[in-house]
């Protein structure tokens, strides 16, 4: 098995990826996405790489993911912020919704706030 590297029985049911190539086998239990460990045996599979995905986990892999809707950014332009991927329109001020890409903001209990909100709704008088 190219998974669990254990021998295959002679009898036992096993999985070939053709994209994979012809030398490799699966166990169907082991034949999953080398991310989630999602089971791939009756669904469409990828193989990148020497590793198998579930169709998100490629996409994640191919093009950064929206924190802020959880949808692939096909745009060439986009913001990074917090760690994460954001459209423009989607990394905004958690009180007033204004778009902060490219702007001063401060965080208030991990949520991003643009300045004015923060002086009007949180900095001490």
């Amino acid at each position: 098995c190219y998974h669990c590297k254990l021998n295959m029985r002679e009898g036992d049911p096993a999985v070939y990826a053709e994209r994979a190539g012809y030398d490799k086998l699966w166990h169907p239990r082991c034949f999953v996405c080398c991310t989630c460990n999602e089971l791939l045996v009756d669904m469409i599979y990828f193989w990148k790489n020497g590793n198998l995905y579930c169709g998100r986990h490629y996409c994640d892999s191919e093009r950064p993911r929206c924190a802020g809707c959880d949808e692939l950014i096909f745009s060439n332009e986009y913001t990074l912020a917090e760690g994460q991927n954001w459209h423009l329109k989607h990394f905004c001020c958690f009180d007033c919704d204004c778009v902060l890409a490219g702007i001063t903001y401060l965080t208030v209990n991990d949520k991003p706030v643009c300045k004015s909100c923060y002086m009007k709704n949180h900095a001490v008088v």
